[in-house]
């Protein structure tokens, strides 16, 4: 179950675009990335590699990236958003999403590719510890 919207995340055209390319570029395997937020405004894209074993059926940013991304964002004191496709499914936290969120504690950003060639859309969700999901609003300005 969703809970009410309550959180926007609020995204530059430029750099939703930059995400949508890059999710399309792994398309049929799931692809990641980060962003680099301040308050409710994404500030910088960090578009990587998807670094699990089965990438056709989950995404994770590989070690190195994740140190990497975390000292940018350090030097403009942000906060991390995780982003990854769905290439089959609704843009929705899985069961395997919920697991990682739960210990991550940063925001979801999933695109859905279900419908490709279509357009791919997005939904962004908190994820509590004990599995709650909270739907926010992606404002693409």
């Amino acid at each position: 179950m969703v809970a009410e919207a309550i959180f926007v995340v609020r995204v530059p055209e430029a750099i939703y675009q930059e995400m949508m390319a890059h999710v399309l570029a792994g398309y049929p395997d799931e692809a990641c990335g980060a962003l680099g937020s301040k308050g409710d405004l994404v500030v910088k894209h960090y578009p990587t590699a998807n670094a699990a074993e089965h990438p056709d059926d989950f995404s994770i940013i590989s070690e190195a990236d994740i140190v990497r991304i975390f000292n940018d964002i350090d030097e403009y004191d942000g906060d991390m958003i995780y982003y990854h496709s769905h290439p089959l499914s609704e843009a929705y936290p899985s069961e395997r999403d919920k697991e990682w969120a739960k210990r991550s504690g940063y925001l979801y950003l999933i695109f859905s590719l279900r419908h490709h060639p279509e357009p791919a859309y997005s939904r962004v969700f908190k994820i509590a510890s004990d599995g709650g999901v909270t739907e926010g609003i992606v404002e693409v300005f």
